[in-house]
């Protein structure tokens, strides 16, 4: 019934801070910005899933949620860690459970974002 996610939308309260820190600490890439409106689009990796900023200003007032919105998917987990802490962003360390390995960090809005590296099966 469903093939993926299409796209993940994340409330930020200040979207230029928000699209520069994603470019900068994320290695994102801007592929749209609707300023009007409050949406940015950002690109990951492939472009499969999109990755959507949306404006909240409201966010200062609420508290983000502890629960990771999605995981991001990476192949090499430690060498994306290291590259993370060496930009500056506070990450939790890597832990395994099963064949997965992962660890969370927060945007500037304390949105927490998790990080997973697992082998995929090739089909």
């Amino acid at each position: 019934m469903f093939k993926r996610i299409d796209t993940v939308f994340l409330p930020v309260q200040d979207m230029y801070r928000s699209i520069k820190w994603f470019e900068e600490k994320c290695g994102f890439s801007l592929r749209w910005h609707d300023e009007k409106n409050g949406y940015a689009a950002m690109d990951i990796g492939d472009g499969e899933t999109a990755f959507t900023l949306v404006r909240n200003p409201q966010m200062g007032t609420i508290k983000p949620s502890e629960h990771e919105w999605f995981n991001l998917h990476t192949t090499d987990i430690h060498a994306t860690h290291q590259s993370m802490l060496d930009a500056g962003v506070e990450a939790t360390p890597v832990e395994s459970g099963g064949n997965v390995e992962f660890y969370q960090f927060k945007d500037l809005d304390g949105n927490t974002i998790g990080v997973c590296s697992f082998e995929e099966d090739a089909a």
